[in-house]
């Protein structure tokens, strides 16, 4: 993959999701967690830098290109950055922010708070590409990178939150059922089916 700037991957992630509701502190955490996995991945997207702040990891270009919009959704970029983006690095950008661009910004800044670099990392020092490393390399969601293209094979799901909470009343066995599949595409599929059984229950209830 060709790393590109900050700005460059910040504008990417804006056009790809232009109906998310993306806030200057959305756009830092969703930015950080994509040099994250592309890093794990082997295949770092960007050179940018994210310092330890009070609300997450922030990179500063990102920080001062975006800042009048505090707390308001950012619109996406009517003219994109000369910087290209290859297709196939693209696809693993996407695949990787389809899995925070649901979470608010709360959501996302909670989430790097309990994990290691952010809170071994000094304030206002950076997060050094060896402490991501060490870290995300150990979680199950690593395992989509291992030795093989996320697309392939056995996918493991990343455990945010809404996992936990989804698992929460299950005992460690059966919660573990949920922790992978046989493929990306039947984490879709089930996930829409699961998706589509709760709609229909929400609409008997009202």
């Amino acid at each position: 993959m060709q790393q590109v700037n900050a700005a460059t991957l910040a504008e990417f992630i804006l056009i790809s999701y232009p109906d998310k509701n993306i806030t200057p502190m959305k756009l830092q955490k969703l930015a950080y967690y994509a040099k994250v996995w592309s890093l794990v991945a082997g295949r770092p997207c960007t050179d940018a830098l994210f310092e330890r702040w009070e609300y997450g990891p922030v990179n500063r270009p990102i920080f001062f290109s975006y800042k009048e919009f505090s707390k308001q959704p950012i619109p996406a970029p009517a003219t994109p950055s000369q910087q290209h983006i290859a297709d196939e690095d693209a696809e693993l950008l996407k695949f990787i922010l389809d899995h925070y661009v649901n979470h608010s910004a709360v959501a996302l800044s909670a989430m790097t708070h309990k994990e290691k670099p952010w809170k071994e990392t000094p304030p206002d020092q950076v997060i050094s590409d060896q402490a991501i490393q060490d870290y995300y390399s150990t979680l199950s969601f690593a395992k989509n990178f291992q030795g093989k293209s996320w697309k392939e094979g056995t996918y493991y799901v990343l455990k945010t939150n809404s996992w936990y909470s989804f698992t929460m009343d299950m005992s460690e066995e059966e919660a573990e059922t949920y922790a992978s599949y046989p493929s990306y595409e039947n984490y879709l599929e089930r996930r829409k089916k699961s998706d589509l059984s709760v709609q229909r229950f929400m609409q008997k209830i009202f």
